[in-house]
This record gives C-alpha cells, structure tokens and sequence, in this order.
C-alpha cells in the first residue's frame, strides 16, 4: 500500500529514516519475542511440575483426613479444624524480563500452632495438619508460577501482533512508497534532462 505522502525528495529522505526505524524496532521486537518465549516455555514447565506437586500434596493430606474422620468423626475433626488456623505473610515485589513486570511472592509461612489439646485427636488427624500446611507452600508457588506465565502470554501477544504490523503492514508500505516516489523522481528527471535538450536544441538553430 502506498502512503499518502508527496512524491519529493524531503518525502523519500523521511520515509527511508522511518524505514530504518521500523526496520530496527522490528528487530528489537523479535529478539524480544525470542526471550519472552524462552521465558514462557520455563515457566510454563514449571508451574505444570508444580501444579503435580500441589495435586499430589493435596491427594495425600485428603487421603490422611479421611482416615481421621473415620477414627473421630465429621464432627470432631471440624472442631479441631477451627481451632487451627495456617497464616502465610506475602509481600508482592517485582521483577523484569524485557520490560516485562513479573510479580514475586516474598512469602513466611508462619509456624503451625494448634489450639486444641491432645484429647480427642489422633495421629492422623495430626498428620493430616501437617500435610495441609506443607501444601500451603506448594500452592502458593503455583499461584506465583501461573500468573507470571499469565503476564509473559499477555506481553508475547503483544509483541507478536507488533511484529506483525511491522512485518506485512508499515515495512512494506515504507519500501512501497519509497519505490513508488523514486520512481516518480527518476521520471521527472528523464523529462528535465529531455527538455533540457530540447531546449538547447532550439538555441542552436
């Protein structure tokens, strides 16, 4: 597509400068892509490790609370179930990966602290209290891993779309018009050079 520009020689000398321009950010975009995607891929590779991880760790601490409602009851254990309580403090930081913001979790799992006594538990009941809290840790580094690969999917969207308008829509109509107003340039030189002999022509005679 040729733009809407004068054919001049200012219009050829602007458009070539915003040729290399394009050229250059284009690119940038693509070395930019290429990490995002190195990035994603490790990412994403982690947080389905880490998804197993938090699924086999949650299967485990159900399977051990089930054998502690049998021994004790639904009942028993929902109380001693209220009398526990799993804190975690959080701090949001982040970090960057090609202007990317990625967010990071600076997490202290505090230190499990039951409020009941030893009658009317089990060893499984204490097993299981275990295992949920372990899993905490687990699950909280799956929400970290998830949303950083959401961030990295967002901005390599992004990116892509950027090269692609670069690549089938402002570089080839950059190089269209650039061909177009040279060519329109070298035409009306042939007619100032053919006028120009026409003209010295006529003095001769």
């Amino acid at each position: 597509m040729i733009l809407d520009v004068p054919p001049t020689k200012s219009s050829l000398l602007e458009l070539k400068e915003q040729l290399a321009i394009a050229r250059n950010g284009h690119e940038l975009l693509e070395e930019k892509r290429e990490v995002l995607v190195s990035e994603l891929l490790h990412i994403i590779d982690d947080a389905e490790a880490c998804r197993r991880r938090a699924n086999e760790a949650l299967a485990q601490a159900y399977r051990v609370l089930r054998e502690a409602m049998a021994e004790l009851g639904r009942d028993q254990v929902r109380r001693a179930a209220l009398a526990c309580a799993a804190e975690a403090r959080i701090a949001l930081r982040e970090r960057s990966v090609m202007g990317v913001p990625i967010p990071i979790l600076e997490r202290q799992i505090l230190e499990l602290q039951p409020q009941f006594g030893l009658l009317g538990t089990s060893h499984a009941l204490d097993e299981a209290l275990r295992r949920f809290h372990a899993a905490l840790e687990v699950i909280l580094h799956l929400a970290e891993t998830e949303r950083t690969a959401w961030h990295l999917a967002v901005e390599l969207k992004k990116t892509q779309r950027r090269v692609n308008a670069l690549e089938n829509i402002f570089i080839p109509g950059y190089e269209e018009t650039i061909r177009y107003i040279e060519g329109r340039l070298e035409e009306v030189e042939r007619e100032t050079i053919f006028q120009m002999k026409l003209l010295k022509k006529g003095r001769g005679r």
